[in-house]
């Protein structure tokens, strides 16, 4: 379940941000906001780094 609401998040931001570039009038907060959002739900989409030496 928290696959998908991950990738629903993911789908939803990237709409909004979409439609926030189009619009001229965009509230520059909000937009930042989504910003930070969308890259938060991205981070969490990846592994942990591992390390490359075996310990």
């Amino acid at each position: 379940m928290a696959v998908y609401e991950r990738l629903e998040n993911i789908a939803r931001y990237r709409k909004l941000i979409a439609e926030s570039d189009l619009n001229p009038a965009r509230i520059e907060q909000r937009h930042a906001m989504l910003l930070k959002l969308l890259a938060a739900e991205l981070a969490r989409d990846k592994p942990p780094p591992t390390c490359s030496k075996g310990y």
